[in-house]
């Protein structure tokens, strides 16, 4: 997934709508380009640039296009040009906001300090209105700074382990309720060519952050790195034990979020996200369902990660109030359109209350296990938890888990690094 950008997979990914009319971004220069014009004859005055990750489900680039091309119909002055961004979007959304050419509209997980003194956001409180009392209190909580919210929430992402049943019953295995359980049924469900857990293709992802949680340390806790503590130590050698076992599937063709290896059946647990149930229905009927990470032991909590995408307007754009004009519209005003995001596709925990209470195909089968789940043991990053904080965090697990390095002393020396980092994000 992580691929290099290049220009040609840019222009491939980007769509131009004018007055309802989908034009190709072939013929209209670099996505890049800030397009504060729209193309002569259109009737617009100006052209928005809204970014998206490369969602796997089939149909949203389409639902994505589709939106934006309503927009226009209802708004002819405002043009939108789509961009499909695949491989690593963190990194090219992070390098598109630092120039003039930056996109006016884009969707992040997190919204840092950094980002909000550096004007790569703007407060979207009068976005929101008066339908910010019907978004959820603690998905609106990691994206206010100074009193101000800076995102529109999208979707809530419950993540956690799914498994197949029949490979668990055929290996008389049951749903673990410790780490320890957890870890030596990967061990017993790893046979020929199936592996016992698959989270990503580098044998740990998602488990150096969500095991030490489950041991009770969420690994900051507000301006303090806590993860330089025996619980963490005592979790990542649990990972490190695992990983050694060779009970993880490394190398797939799909990463940790498509469902591919669970469907095929190279791993009989997968770490992924509520958004895969409708394509594992699709492939294997009834024969999976899901569970929450297990605590690691006595004092420990069950986890389940609360991800989710917010849209973010550029605190930099040329056409700030046509951008906030058109999140409000997409994100705020137009339910029909949150609910079809949500649900026709994969599935996602619509982000205001109204809309979840109305999700009917959350209250059937896996979909309902993941929901109940969550309401039980969903745990949200805290927000302080950013990118270039937990850098550090992130090398020392790969050195612990794959280099064999000492992991007291390997925490100490990162955490080190983490607060010094930390205690330069600015307070607002």
């Amino acid at each position: 997934m992580h691929r290099p950008l290049t220009r040609r997979g840019l222009l491939k990914g980007s769509v131009l709508f004018v007055a309802g009319a989908a034009v190709s971004a072939c013929s209209t220069g670099d996505p890049l380009a800030k397009g504060t014009a729209a193309p002569a004859g259109s009737g617009a005055k100006i052209t928005l640039t809204h970014w998206y990750h490369e969602y796997g489900e089939e149909g949203t680039q389409q639902a994505a296009m589709k939106y934006a091309a309503d927009f226009t119909k209802a708004n002819p002055d405002i043009a939108v040009k789509v961009s499909w961004i695949p491989g690593d979007y963190a990194t090219k959304w992070t390098a598109a906001v630092l120039t003039p050419d930056g996109p006016d509209v884009y969707e992040v997980n997190d919204v840092s300090p950094n980002m909000v003194k550096a004007g790569q956001v703007t407060a979207m409180d009068d976005v929101l209105g008066a339908e910010k009392a019907d978004f959820n209190p603690k998905v609106l909580a990691p994206y206010t700074w100074g009193g101000q919210v800076y995102a529109v929430p999208m979707i809530v992402d419950p993540m956690l382990v799914f498994y197949r049943k029949s490979l668990f019953a055929k290996a008389g295995v049951g749903v673990p309720t410790s780490f320890a359980e957890f870890a030596a049924a990967a061990r017993k469900l790893t046979q020929g060519k199936q592996k016992g857990l698959f989270v990503g293709n580098d044998g740990v992802g998602p488990l150096g952050q969500m095991v030490p949680w489950s041991n009770g340390n969420l690994l900051i806790d507000d301006r303090d790195i806590t993860y330089d503590d025996p619980k963490v130590v005592e979790a990542l050698t649990a990972v490190k034990d695992l990983y050694d076992a060779k009970a993880t599937l490394q190398g797939y063709s799909t990463d940790w979020w498509d469902p591919g290896a669970l469907i095929n059946g190279a791993a009989a647990m997968q770490w992924v996200g509520l958004w895969a149930v409708p394509g594992l229905t699709e492939a294997l009927g009834d024969d999976f369902d899901a569970f929450a990470l297990p605590p690691f032991g006595p004092g420990g909590q069950a986890v389940v990660n609360m991800g989710g995408w917010v849209q973010v307007v550029n605190g930099k754009s040329r056409n700030l109030e046509a951008a906030k004009k058109y999140v409000r519209w997409l994100w705020v005003e137009n339910t029909a359109a949150q609910t079809d995001w949500s649900l026709a596709y994969g599935f996602h925990i619509p982000p205001r209350n109204s809309a979840a209470a109305k999700a009917d195909k959350l209250n059937t089968g896996p979909a309902k296990t993941v929901m109940d789940a969550v309401a039980a043991h969903g745990i949200k990053q805290p927000a302080l938890w950013t990118a270039e904080v937990r850098q550090p965090y992130t090398d020392a697990v790969t050195a612990i888990v794959k280099k064999d390095a000492d992991a007291e002393k390997t925490l100490a020396e990162a955490a080190e690094r983490s607060q010094d980092i930390l205690d330069k994000v600015p307070v607002l």
